[in-house]
C-alpha cells in the first residue's frame, strides 16, 4: 500500500472499496466509458453519465467500463419528478414553442442551419428502463441527483448488492433521503458545475443557494451516514477542507472535465483552461433546469429575447441540432459548457491517472505539514 493511501482512507473508502475518497462527477456528455473506467483505475470511484441514454446504449457503456476496469464504479441518473415521465407536449402551449424557436433561429443561423419552426422532439420516458438497466447489471454504486429515489428503489438496489448515493442542496433533502435508506449523501453547494441538485426546481437561480463551506457541516450535523463534498474543489487544498468540516470524501466535476479521457470536446476542454471563477452562470436555458455553465453567447442571446423556458428536458431536445453543430464547429459560444466555480484552478489537461496522485500528494501535504503548522500555538 502506498504511504499516502492511510492519511485519505475513510469509511467511504471501505463503503465503496476503493483507494481514495475521491468521486467524479457522471456529467452529461463530459462521463462516459473512458473517464470513469480511468478514474476507478487511479483509485477513486469513477461515475457514469447514465442522463437521456437509452436501456441498451446505458448497458453497452457498462460493459464497455467493466472491460477497461476491475474496480467499483457507478451510473448517475437524474430523477426528478418531471422527468418521471417528462412533461406531455399537450400541457405546453403552441405559443410558448413558437416563441422559443423564434429565439433559437438566429443562432441557427450563425450556424448555419435551417430555422425551424415546429415542436421539438418528445423527451422520451427512458427514466424506468434505465434504472432497471443499473438494477440488472448490478451496477456497483448508483448516483442519483434532482430527486430522492424513495425506500422501494433504495430497497430494490441493496437486494442486488448495489450502493445508493443521491446529491442534495439543503439539510431538509438530505435527511429525506437518509430515510429513504440510501448509503451516503452528497452535499452540493451553490459553486457546483453542472445540474443543481434541488428536488423541485426552484423559483429563481439564487433561491436556495448554500455555498459548501456553509452547507457542508450542517449537512454532517444533520444526518448519520457518510457525507460527500461537492462544489468548488479542484485540487487537495479543497479536499482537505471538506475533511477537516466532517465530509467522508469529495466528488468533483469541473476538474475532471479538463482531462484526456473526458467525452467534453476539445473546445470545452480549452474554455475552461481560460476561465476564470468568475466566468460562470447559474441558467436554466439549455436544459430547463438551473445550472451552472460557462458564460455563452448562447446564454445572453437567449435572455435578451424574453422567450420562455420549457420544462425539462424539452429545451435540451429544442436546440439539439444547435448544440451539435456548435460541438463540430468548434463555437464555444453556443454549447453548454458545465463548470463550476472552481474553473479557476483548473490549468492543465492531463490524464486522470497524474490529476487523482496530484490531489492524493496535494491532500497529504495539507494535512501533514499545512495544517499542523498553520495550528502552532506560541
Amino acid at each position: 500500500m502506498s504511504p499516502m493511501r492511510p492519511v485519505l482512507r475513510t469509511k467511504l473508502c471501505e463503503l465503496f472499496g476503493i483507494d481514495y475518497p475521491i468521486l467524479q462527477s457522471g456529467m452529461r456528455d463530459v462521463a462516459g466509458p473512458d473517464l470513469a473506467a480511468a478514474v476507478s483505475n487511479a483509485g477513486g470511484l469513477g461515475i457514469l453519465a447514465g442522463l437521456l441514454l437509452t436501456a441498451d446504449q446505458l448497458r453497452k457503456a457498462i460493459a464497455d467500463i467493466r472491460a477497461r476496469t476491475t474496480h467499483p464504479f457507478g451510473v448517475n441518473l437524474l430523477l426528478p419528478a418531471d422527468l418521471r415521465p417528462p412533461t406531455p407536449a399537450a400541457q405546453i402551449p403552441e405559443t410558448r414553442v413558437q416563441a422559443m424557436q423564434a429565439a433559437l433561429n438566429p443562432i441557427r443561423m450563425d450556424l448555419g442551419l435551417s430555422p425551424v419552426s415546429t415542436w421539438p422532439p418528445t423527451p422520451p420516458d427512458l427514466v424506468p428502463a434505465a434504472v432497471q438497466a443499473i438494477l440488472d447489471e448490478r451496477v456497483p454504486v448508483f448516483s442519483i441527483g434532482l430527486g430522492n429515489p424513495g425506500p422501494e428503489l433504495v430497497a430494490e438496489c441493496h437486494r442486488r448488492g448495489i450502493k445508493v448515493i443521491a446529491m442534495v442542496t439543503t439539510v431538509e433533502e438530505a435527511r429525506a433521503v437518509e430515510a429513504a435508506g440510501v448509503d451516503a449523501v452528497v452535499a452540493q453547494g451553490s459553486e457546483a458545475g453542472g445540474h443543481r441538485a434541488h428536488f423541485e426546481k426552484p423559483r429563481s437561480p439564487d433561491a436556495g443557494a448554500i455555498g459548501t463551506l456553509a452547507l457542508l457541516p450542517q449537512v454532517v450535523d444533520g444526518v448519520r451516514i457518510p457525507v460527500i463534498a461537492a462544489g468548488g474543489i479542484a485540487d487537495g487544498r479543497g479536499v482537505a477542507a471538506a475533511l477537516a468540516l466532517g465530509a467522508s470524501g469529495v466528488l468533483m466535476g469541473t476538474r475532471f472535465v479538463a482531462t484526456h479521457e473526458s467525452m467534453a470536446p476539445e473546445v470545452y476542454k480549452k474554455a475552461l483552461l481560460e476561465s476564470s471563477a468568475d466566468a460562470t452562470a447559474v441558467t436554466d436555458v439549455f436544459s430547463g433546469r438551473y445550472a451552472r455553465t460557462l458564460q455563452s453567447g448562447f446564454i445572453q442571446r437567449y435572455v435578451s429575447t424574453a422567450a420562455p423556458i420549457l420544462p425539462f428536458p424539452w429545451p435540451y431536445f429544442a436546440a439539439g441540432d444547435i448544440y451539435r453543430a456548435a460541438a463540430a464547429q468548434g463555437n464555444r459560444e453556443y454549447l453548454p459548457m458545465w463548470a463550476g466555480q472552481s474553473v479557476g484552478l483548473v490549468q492543465n489537461l492531463p490524464g486522470v491517472a497524474e490529476v487523482v496522485e496530484r490531489l492524493v500528494q496535494e491532500t497529504r501535504t495539507v494535512l501533514m505539514q499545512r495544517l499542523p503548522a498553520a495550528a502552532r500555538v506560541e
